[in-house]
């Protein structure tokens, strides 16, 4: 039985959203730089914190939005992601840290940035087939719609508390 045209994007749509919000985390350092939250620290934490980050962000991107089939997977490739990664997500925990907020203003502050960065990387997912889809494409339907619900549901009910919430401070 072939699938209809209705049917394959159904079938494609949770893989989109996930690879959407992947490229979403990636960029979300970016929005953190764009706000000025590097400005909440001595001019040596960027000399010394943004060169890994750009590299890392740089090879994420390069790995996520290359084309289809380039996506090989030697040990070294793995091992340098693990490491972009890791670098991301600790800059991502230190740069929040950036002003005196409270531990659910600064979840609420990444929620919100992460939505966004989300919404603009959007067009890129749905303009070109990834790499990064082609990865996703290996899970099941069912996990990637329960993640993908998961992740924007808990995004969401976080970010629009936050953007609602009074300030602690007046």
């Amino acid at each position: 039985m072939k699938l209809q045209q209705n049917e394959v994007a159904g079938y494609k749509l949770p893989k989109l959203g996930l690879s959407t919000c992947v490229l979403g985390l990636v960029l979300c350092p970016l929005a953190y730089i764009s706000i000025g939250a590097l400005t909440g620290f001595a001019p040596a934490f960027s000399f010394l914190t943004l060169p890994p980050l750009l590299a890392s962000t740089s090879y994420l991107l390069f790995r996520f939005l290359s084309k289809l089939g380039r996506g090989s997977s030697s040990k070294l490739l793995v091992t340098v992601e693990i490491v972009s990664w890791i670098l991301t997500i600790a800059f991502l925990i230190v740069v929040s840290n950036f002003t005196l907020l409270s531990e659910f203003e600064r979840i609420g502050l990444f929620c919100t940035l992460f939505l966004l960065s989300t919404l603009v990387s959007l067009p890129i997912a749905l303009i070109c087939q990834t790499a990064l889809e082609e990865r996703l494409r290996q899970l099941p339907n069912t996990v990637a719609i329960l993640l993908l619900l998961v992740v924007l549901l808990i995004a969401v009910v976080i970010a629009t508390v936050y953007l609602l919430r009074m300030p602690t401070f007046p």
